[in-house]
């Protein structure tokens, strides 16, 4: 009986949310939002920034962390169906684990976009607020290039297999080192976190593989690489790129301890996530893709970000 229980439990917390807005007043609009991951850095700089713009707007916002299961985003997102939101937000954990979720809002006749990354069916959401993912791998492979004169042996960090980044961060890099000589040694998920690259660098190095470069899929993967690679002190033989230019990312580059990000602007998709469900909400159209563009970062101008 307990073990029905605790399952019960376990059911409810994954459909609540970790935190959300002010009980909605009347004829305030409602937003529900399933984020793939609070535990990830930059997916809560997104957030924050979501509810800062949605106080300013007068938007009751309701975020819910996905906890990276895709499954869990689909329940949720029919629960925010069952409560009768006004618009729904999806950051899809995976590309394809994700898709029924938007097909659940489509069929309730309530309108879902999503925020950072896509799904299969995006076609039927209304729209998509974000950054293009190929882009990011190709700037970051273009650094690459750069640092190293276009030779080097890779080893890539990536992120949950099946995810629109993880795909489209991979198809840009490999653009990038077409016509150069690198040879990709090692390739493996961390699934976005700073412990499992830790740990997946440090059993790499343990078991030597040789490779001269670190493309990590985000900063957070990318700081768990250095780690393991300056306990191992080969620092000075191995450079490391993330991708995301986080606050400890851009610290490291000041540091001359990371070689290069990739700035992608979490609070500017925050903000507009919001400013585009209140023109959702509102009836306004909006177009079917909004993109906010990717920008490098090394020592050269990280001051400026």
């Amino acid at each position: 009986m307990k073990r029905v229980i605790f399952a019960v439990i376990a059911l409810v917390l994954a459909v609540l949310p970790v935190f959300a807005g002010a009980e909605a007043e009347d004829g305030q609009i409602r937003v529900g939002a399933s984020m793939q991951g609070l535990n990830d850095t930059y997916i809560r700089i997104v957030t924050d920034a979501m509810e800062a713009r949605a106080e300013e707007l007068g938007i009751a916002l309701t975020i819910l962390d996905g906890q990276g299961r895709a499954e869990t985003q689909v329940s949720q997102v029919e629960n925010l169906i069952a409560q009768q939101f006004d618009v729904i937000v999806l950051n899809p954990m995976s590309i394809e684990g994700a898709a029924p979720a938007v097909d659940a809002a489509v069929r309730a006749d309530i309108p879902i976009f999503t925020l950072v990354s896509l799904v299969a069916n995006q076609e039927k959401a209304v729209t998509y607020v974000g950054s293009d993912a190929p882009e990011s791998g190709l700037i970051q492979g273009e650094m690459i290039v750069a640092a190293t004169g276009g030779q080097g042996r890779v080893a890539l960090i990536q992120g949950p297999i099946g995810h629109d980044a993880q795909i489209g961060r991979k198809e840009g890099l490999l653009e990038a080192f077409e016509g150069n000589s690198f040879e990709i040694v090692v390739e493996q998920t961390a699934n976005w976190q700073r412990d499992q690259a830790l740990e997946l660098v440090e059993n790499w190095l343990q078991s030597g593989i040789e490779f001269d470069i670190v493309a990590a899929q985000n900063d957070n993967m990318a700081m768990g690489a250095l780690q393991a690679i300056e306990n191992a002190g080969r620092q000075d033989e191995i450079l490391v790129f993330g991708i995301d230019a986080t606050e400890d990312a851009q610290a490291a580059i000041e540091a001359g301890r990371l070689a290069g990000t990739v700035f992608q602007d979490a609070v500017g998709q925050g903000r507009m996530a919001m400013d585009v469900a209140l023109q959702i909400a509102n009836g306004e159209s909006v177009e079917d893709v909004i993109f906010i563009p990717y920008l490098p970062v090394d020592a050269s101008n990280v001051a400026d970000y």
